[in-house]
């Protein structure tokens, strides 16, 4: 699937494709070992950003994944990244993937209003048919977060990948898909703007 990576622009996050100056602030935001709990990878050191960050650039350069950092428009700081990636032209398919956050951001509309931007380019300007989401059986706020977007839960594989620990890991599979999206858009619509009323 051929995506032009342009910057997606909402009321409280920037989503702007990401390079090589952004590695400092992604390394500052990854400064908590809560965000790394559940993810196939811990980021402790500048030398694991740069690696993290030359992983994606080299996917992105490949065609394989489009991965982006999330600023946060009131202070101007990087709070996390997200990412397009397992994209298929044929079965006009992609999943969002990687996201993690700062926790200062956790519980606020910022994951919402992120998953809302790149939904709409997938299914407005990309034509995608399926967005799909993953994440572990054991991470309970993902599995719930996601199901606040309005994606519908499709089922658990298991033993799916390896954990860093060694462990194996069965992962919750969610989607959404094209005839979904006008409902699950007027959905995040109106959860967006209640946030904004009872600021």
């Amino acid at each position: 699937m051929k995506v032009t990576l342009r910057e997606l622009t909402g009321e409280l996050i920037r989503a702007v494709p990401m390079d090589k100056s952004h590695i400092q602030g992604l390394y500052e935001a990854a400064n908590d070992e809560n965000i790394w709990a559940h993810l196939p990878k811990t980021i402790r050191t500048l030398h694991d950003m740069e690696a993290f960050v030359e992983e994606a650039l080299q996917a992105k350069d490949s065609g394989a994944e489009c991965p982006f950092v999330i600023i946060q428009r009131e202070t101007g700081k990087i709070v996390g990244t997200t990412r397009f990636l397992y994209m298929s032209s044929a079965a006009r398919s992609l999943e969002i993937g990687w996201t993690w956050f700062h926790p200062s951001v956790w519980g606020t509309s910022v994951n919402t209003e992120c998953k809302y931007l790149l939904l709409q380019y997938c299914f407005e300007q990309l034509n995608t048919i399926r967005v799909q989401f993953k994440t572990d059986e054991r991470n309970i706020r993902s599995q719930k977060a996601i199901e606040r977007l309005g994606a519908v839960k499709e089922g658990i594989l298991r033993n799916q990948m390896i954990r860093k620990d060694g462990t194996f890991r069965n992962s919750v599979f969610y989607s959404i898909i094209d005839s979904e999206w006008p409902s699950v858009k007027q959905h995040l619509e109106q959860r967006l703007q209640l946030t904004e009323k009872t600021k």
